[in-house]
């Protein structure tokens, strides 16, 4: 994936549900469903934010 200009390099653009917290990536999506409860992800309920890519 390639970086927002100015963006960290370490990191890509998430939803975070508003339902349950879990962050994961929009993979270019303005809407997904959340993998942990199900509940239908778009801003503004749900916030894009940058999130790290890295395999902590």
């Amino acid at each position: 994936m390639t970086p927002k200009a100015g963006g960290a390099d370490n990191a890509e653009e998430s939803f975070k549900c508003c339902q349950c917290g879990h962050m994961f990536g929009t993979e270019g999506r303005r809407h997904a469903e959340c993998p942990v409860c199900g509940h239908d992800c778009a801003p503004p309920h749900c916030g894009i934010v940058d999130a790290s890519n890295e395999g902590y």
